[in-house]
């Protein structure tokens, strides 16, 4: 049956920009994760935020929900109302708006590609901190949106949380109204600096998943690109968790931090690990060989200083860095089946426990499925001054048995560790409705407060966070 507000929709993008077949539809069903399908109403792909404005105004006259979509590389997209939803597709949105090397900033439309943006800066002798990856189906709005600007690029990996590079955005309210924070609480001023003349209402729009409006612009932070890149790190039998973890304490507390990507790879749940040992993988960045030499030296005095590996910056732990650092999300789903992915934030303090928790939650709910489930492993991140946890795994899609197995291991699992006093940043449908519960009174409060005095009609990405 056709969507009520195809015609009108039609009118605002031209028909070839909407569409409400069954094969359209489903095509927008799906993310990025197992989780089941959640079919939209129609689908419209807009050209620029005025067309977005129109389109918000006309769901608020129908009381006809919205869910934005960018890649679809989101863990449980929202459900809105499926035969109503209009799920609108912002990827025709790619328009590098403004590119000031002086105040270094760049403005693009949230539909671009975090590698496209990348690609483009790369030709400038530019970076910014976009998103870990996958890169080339994460969208610069998504990143912002969806998990809180953090990662780090493909071509140069964040340190830790990107939050800070974020400067402002431009975001178009349920009501239909548009915004624009940081510097522009000023209308006279550029999109210059994230602090304002007023509160900082960006980071309201930053992990906010489309609650409160469709963001249509971002702008970042830019820096110099440097030329110089290396791979190194160490090898830990087994047994040795306590004493890598000390050591990746002691490498992440170093400041400046030399190290563009820290990690702490090691086994996932026994009976379906495919590693035993723990590695420490870094990657250093340098303007001159100089500069990424004297950040290798950094670490390999802190590696002399600890207890001593099984192995130390061999030609295999360089390879193995290098393949987890530059290319994770390329290289394991081909191998190993569609994921679904638990990453948590944790505190250094606590990062073992809620390691170890998890990982025996997970031994005893994977055992008798060795060969139909698979790990990716356990990752620890450097992520600026506490640790972003993963323990992916993955099922075959054919197998509807370890699908339902793996969903219902991640559920258990993702509430474990708000448990033992993790949180999140990727907060879509299924972690989002999981961390409501744990949220505190008021704290839900404020949030239904907010969402009540911006979309009264409840009609942006509605069901999230505990929300209506």
């Amino acid at each position: 049956m056709a969507h009520p507000l195809h015609a009108a929709l039609s009118e605002i993008v031209g028909p070839k920009y909407v569409a409400d077949s069954d094969f359209a539809v489903w095509a927008y069903a799906r993310d990025s994760s197992g989780f089941p399908a959640r079919i939209p109403g129609i689908i419209i792909r807009p050209e620029n935020t005025d067309q977005v404005v129109r389109i918000v105004k006309l769901a608020n006259r129908e009381r006809m929900p919205i869910v934005p979509r960018g890649g679809g590389t989101a863990y449980g997209r929202s459900p809105g109302d499926p035969p109503r939803t209009i799920c609108v597709d912002l990827t025709r949105m790619r328009r590098l708006i403004d590119l000031n090397e002086r105040n270094r900033t760049v403005t693009v439309e949230a539909g671009m590609t975090c590698s496209e943006l990348e690609t483009r800066l790369k030709g400038r002798g530019l970076y910014v901190h976009t998103v870990y990856g996958p890169a080339d189906s994460v969208t610069v709005g998504g990143v912002v949106s969806g998990v809180c600007g953090g990662g780090g690029g493909r071509m140069f990996s964040s340190a830790g949380h990107n939050e800070p590079y974020v400067i402002g955005v431009k975001v178009v309210l349920p009501g239909g109204d548009v915004i624009e924070t940081g510097a522009r609480t000023n209308d006279q001023a550029k999109m210059f600096s994230r602090v304002p003349h007023g509160p900082d209402l960006t980071g309201l729009f930053i992990g906010h998943m489309g609650v409160f409006g469709i963001t249509t612009e971002v702008t970042l932070q830019v820096f110099p690109l440097p030329l110089h890149e290396r791979f190194g790190g160490v090898a830990y039998d087994h047994g040795m968790l306590d004493e890598a973890y000390e050591t990746f304490c002691q490498l992440a507390a170093v400041e400046p931090k030399p190290f563009s990507l820290l990690g702490l790879m090691g086994p996932g749940p026994k009976g379906i690990a495919r590693i035993s040992d723990w590695w420490i993988v870094y990657k250093v960045h340098g303007s001159t060989e100089e500069e990424m030499e004297a950040k290798l030296r950094i670490a390999s005095g802190i590696v002399e200083r600890s207890v001593s590996p099984k192995e130390r910056d061999s030609e295999a732990v360089r390879r193995l860095g290098q393949q987890i650092l530059e290319y994770p999300h390329d290289v394991m789903p081909r191998r190993l089946g569609m994921w679904n992915l638990l990453e948590p934030l944790a505190p250094r303090d606590e990062t073992l426990n809620i390691v170890r928790g998890i990982l025996k939650m997970m031994e005893d709910e994977f055992a008798g499925w060795s060969g139909r489930l698979r790990s990716g492993g356990t990752a620890i991140w450097m992520h600026g001054d506490q640790n972003y946890l993963s323990f992916p795994i993955y099922h075959s899609e054919a197998d509807a048995e370890s699908r339902e197995k793996a969903i219902s291991v991640w559920k258990k699992t993702a509430e474990l560790g708000l448990q033992l006093g993790a949180t999140y940043c990727v907060l879509d449908k299924d972690i989002g409705d999981i961390c409501a519960r744990y949220f505190p009174p008021s704290y839900a409060s404020l949030l239904r407060t907010l969402k009540r005095a911006i979309d009264p009609n409840n009609i942006m990405n509605p069901h999230l966070l505990g929300l209506p």
